[in-house]
């Protein structure tokens, strides 16, 4: 895939939630939650180093991640009922970094490297 890419010059798209398998295929990531953007980069810099709270719940049950026999992580929670009128941030229910300015849409900010989140976890400022 990545060599059909390289040598029509296309790109692919791909909709998953498993994050490792994104690593091998992908040169640039975008995580979506809610049907937004929440955080994009450089695939190996925001698998490293996620800047929102759902990106790091999203990486944090990938097996080789995890010691061995050790429970995998989960995200608390669950998302808000499709039919639900959301403002703000959507992740905010489920984020121990949430506060009040959370209930305001965050713009999705940063260079090459971007997050929707106020309060976000390493790489990116707001």
């Amino acid at each position: 895939v990545q060599a059909l890419a390289r040598e029509t010059g296309t790109a692919f798209v791909w909709v998953t939630h498993d994050l490792g398998v994104v690593a091998g295929l992908a040169d640039r990531v975008a995580v979506m939650y809610m049907g937004r953007i929440v955080e994009t980069g450089p695939t190996r810099e925001l698998l490293e180093r996620p800047a929102h709270p759902y990106t790091a719940g999203l990486i944090a049950p990938i097996p080789a991640r995890n010691e061995r026999g050790r429970p995998l992580a989960q995200l608390p929670g669950g998302p808000p009922a499709r039919d639900a009128a959301i403002t703000g941030c959507a992740f905010r229910e489920r984020c121990a970094r949430a506060d009040g300015a959370c209930r305001a849409l965050p713009p999705l900010a940063g260079g090459t490297r971007q997050v929707r989140c106020f309060h976000p976890l390493a790489g990116v400022a707001p």
